[in-house]
């Protein structure tokens, strides 16, 4: 079974702009990937997916849970430090998602529209236009685990650590094929 199927049973649907799988789990299984952010006309200015299922399973928990989001949203309007790091995250990776795109890709987007041009080259983690706010802390962690520069992100992964053992994987790998044998 070749990565991309891998990803495919862990994100429990098809992808179609898989570029590469930018961090590991620490049972050998991809746990972040980087997308194209702008395949056939269509955008995704999210360029890093957490596809560790149980990584994946922990953030809905603590997004449904808590009001981590809230509370992250209050330290960046009372917290200068962690204010200009948020920045400088969203700063980085906007050039991040402009490195993954070619001149034709970034033209094709300016024809369709100038706001989605300005999507792909400006907005921050996750593709959020107003950096005062926290959009998706699933693309915060999927982001540190890629950086380990985003702040909100290291929060996140404070909170749910890697677990100290995991088979769910293994085990959608070995169902898969164990059912079209």
């Amino acid at each position: 079974m070749n990565e991309h199927e891998i990803i495919e049973l862990q994100l429990d649907r098809k992808i179609n702009n898989f570029l590469k799988i930018a961090k590991f789990c620490p049972f050998d299984y991809p746990a972040v990937i980087i997308v194209n952010p702008f395949v056939n006309g269509v955008p995704a200015p999210t360029i890093y997916w957490l596809s560790c299922p149980h990584l994946n399973y922990e953030v809905d928990r603590l997004e449904a849970e808590s009001n981590l989001i809230s509370k992250l949203q209050g330290k960046l309007k009372s917290n200068p430090k962690f204010k200009n790091k948020m920045i400088k995250t969203h700063e980085k990776y906007a050039e991040q998602r402009k490195s993954l795109l070619s001149a034709e890709q970034l033209a094709e987007a300016k024809s369709i529209s100038e706001d989605l041009y300005n999507t792909l080259m400006n907005s921050g983690v996750g593709g959020i236009k107003e950096k005062e706010g926290i959009k998706c802390l699933h693309t915060h962690l999927a982001d540190f685990l890629v950086d380990k520069f985003n702040p909100a992100g290291e929060i996140v992964f404070s909170k749910i650590n890697w677990p100290d053992n995991c088979q769910i994987c293994k085990e959608r790998v070995d169902q898969f094929e164990s059912s079209s044998n």
